[in-house]
């Protein structure tokens, strides 16, 4: 690995410096009309050259992950005929490919294609495009309706992978794993501030959303879920994804800083779980249930009493749900009412047409990204649906695995099933490699708050089709891509007794 040191690294700034320089100069004199954005963008690609040098180049995958809830402005949008409408995250995300690129290429350091995982993730997406090219890269359905072939492989599936395979090779240090938990939770205060005003407004207090920026956010046609706190997304599901993961990523970070933030990680803490609440998604609830099980079970240290805790929360749990019982057993679900039955109702009716469409094409199924249009050719009894508008046409099943089955057959199942398995797999040898105590970083504690985010990636998945969920999926792979990163490291200071604990992967 390239070592740059301090006299390298001073002529290496001088001679950005004067590219920077020259090449606004020459900018300003073929363009004038460029001036001033000429010098503003020769300056972040110096910025950029200099961060993937000396800063932390993983944050840059969750700079473009949480730019979808800071960023996304729709009048912010470059329409390029035959191409791509390009939005803030999408030249985030060129920026932070670019970023990562220059990192490794000026510290000279070698990308490894080396895990199981990495190869499940590429036959997953071979066969995906091949699946999309052979159906068609346009659906047959009305315009409104989301979720084109291309869409769904290039954002939710290709572009985190990718991000997983940078960070993965990216990783240099444990340190990681705290700064991106840290960054996250900066990210949650904004996410918080917004979701409270969002239910102060839903239940009542309109004025609310006038203190909520940005103001694309307060349409009514930004998304779905206007009647929930779903933060800054176009849904609810991303926001309550980042804040389980946050809550969780806290309760490791309190145990290993110091500080005024420690007692703010407190604080947010304590503030998440509501708005977790205000989310109005069943699958949310869920996941916060299961993850907190897992946390008091694998989580907490021995002598903590771990089984102790877990009795307390699940008492706490059951105290709550009696005195909140009125509000969950009704219908409105701003207000935590999980006795809407039309959703489920509608899931079984869309369930028993997925499994039609499997029968029609049970090994290589209808099309990747073509559910609803191979859906709208199966005969159906219109009686069935009446009063369930979620059954329609213009929906899937709601669950990551029937739409897989329906869109790809038994083939692209066992091959999801497979990149699932694999990345688990790791993180079980991860766990097993690891000593068993606090000490050290990142701990057996960051494996298990990797099964948290597994976890709350797989209930979401569950309960929604999660692509068209870029975020989502990025935040998910972009944590497991600090996993197996933390775990070459752990091989490769094991291959070699000499390197220094904790030292970069040279």
């Amino acid at each position: 690995m390239l070592t740059l040191g301090q006299q390298k690294l001073d002529s290496l700034t001088l001679t950005v410096l004067a590219a920077v320089s020259a090449g606004a100069a020459v900018a300003s004199v073929a363009a004038p009309a460029l001036l001033p954005w000429s010098f503003l963008a020769l300056a972040a690609a110096a910025l950029v050259l200099y961060w993937s040098l000396r800063w932390e180049i993983t944050l840059w995958a969750w700079i473009w992950i949480l730019s979808y809830g800071l960023l996304d402005w729709p009048e912010w949008k470059l329409v390029i005929p035959g191409f791509f409408n390009m939005t803030v995250p999408r030249w985030l995300l060129l920026v932070t490919v670019a970023a990562f690129a220059l990192h490794f290429l000026l510290r000279g350091k070698r990308l490894r294609f080396d895990r199981a995982v990495l190869w499940a993730m590429l036959a997953l997406t071979a066969y995906c495009a091949i699946s999309a090219a052979r159906a068609g890269w346009l659906q047959d359905v009305p315009a409104r309706v989301r979720g084109a072939p291309y869409f769904r492989l290039l954002g939710p599936l290709l572009f985190p992978y990718i991000l997983f395979f940078l960070v993965y090779n990216a990783v240099e240090d444990e340190k990681h794993v705290r700064r991106a938990l840290i960054f996250l939770s900066l990210y949650a205060w904004y996410a918080l501030y917004i979701a409270y005003l969002q239910y102060a407004a839903v239940m009542g207090a309109s004025a609310a959303r006038s203190l909520i920026w940005p103001a694309y956010i307060n349409s009514g046609d930004f998304g779905h879920h206007f009647d929930r706190a779903r933060g800054a997304f176009p849904a609810s599901n991303a926001q309550a994804n980042v804040l389980l993961l946050t809550l969780f990523g806290n309760l490791f970070l309190i145990r290993r800083i110091r500080g005024p933030y420690r007692a703010a990680l407190i604080v947010q803490a304590i503030l998440i779980p509501p708005a977790i609440f205000f989310t109005g998604l069943r699958s949310a609830y869920l996941a916060f249930v299961l993850c907190g099980v897992i946390w008091c079970i694998w989580g907490v240290s021995k002598g903590r009493l771990g089984k102790t805790k877990l009795a307390m929360a699940a008492l706490a749990v059951v105290l709550g749900l009696a005195m909140f019982r009125a509000n969950l057993s009704q219908t409105r679900r701003s207000t935590g009412g999980v006795a809407q039955t039309g959703p489920i109702l509608a899931r079984g009716i869309l369930a028993a047409r997925t499994w039609e469409m499997v029968k029609r094409h049970p090994i290589t199924g209808a099309g990747f990204g073509h559910f609803m249009e191979a859906d709208r050719k199966i005969p159906r009894d219109p009686a069935t649906l009446a009063g369930f508008p979620q059954a329609t046409t213009n929906a899937t099943p709601s669950n990551l695995f029937l739409v897989m089955v329906a869109e790809t057959g038994i083939v692209g199942l066992a091959l999801m099933v497979l990149v699932f398995l694999s990345i688990f797999h790791l993180s079980c040898r991860l766990y097993g490699k690891l000593p068993s105590t606090d000490e050290g970083e990142p701990g057996r504690h960051f494996v298990v708050l990797f099964w948290i985010a597994l976890t709350i990636y797989l209930t979401d998945a569950t309960f929604v089709d999660p692509l068209w969920d870029v975020p989502s999926n990025g935040l998910f792979w972009a944590f497991a891509g600090l996993m197996a990163g933390n775990y070459r490291l752990l091989e490769s200071q094991a291959a070699s007794p000499k390197a220094a604990p904790g030292g970069p992967d040279r």
